[in-house]
């Protein structure tokens, strides 16, 4: 799909990018930022999890699976333990097993590999949080 066929994002949503790569945080920051997300940054897992307890509200985590201190998954599960309705985007640009892709399935995360595009991207942020009942009608059309 391409992005155009996606509604605009609600200013409602926030979202947590945690990245080591300080350009690709940055590069997607801004991007969804201009997109009209209001969005939180950091390039370490334990910072991440110190911005998502003082951020109540965070919709997205969009988080990089191979990060310094511990994986992305790692992060993801421990902040879906603080807040179970948090959707999850791992981002990697290294190769995943099949154990780790059928486990960010298994968790009902999303995976989406780099180099990835900014349309892309925004496709995938799109389609994580755009409201059940929107996702059942394009699945039926």
């Amino acid at each position: 799909m391409q992005p155009e066929s996606f509604p605009i994002a609600p200013r409602t949503n926030r979202i947590l990018v945690v990245d080591d790569d300080a350009d690709i945080r940055s590069l997607t920051r801004t991007f969804l930022e201009g997109e009209g997300y209001s969005v939180h940054s950091s390039g370490d897992t334990d910072r991440a999890a110190q911005i998502f307890r003082r951020s109540p509200g965070i919709d997205l985590l969009v988080t990089d699976y191979s990060m310094p201190q511990r994986t992305g998954l790692e992060l993801a599960r421990e902040l879906k333990h603080l807040h179970p309705s948090l959707r999850v985007l791992i981002i990697s640009g290294v190769f995943l097993t099949e154990d780790e892709h059928r486990l960010i399935q298994t968790e009902g995360w999303r995976f989406l590999s780099k180099p990835f595009s900014l349309p892309q991207l925004l496709a995938e942020v799109h389609e994580i949080l755009a409201p059940r009942t929107y996702r059942s009608a394009t699945l039926i059309a």
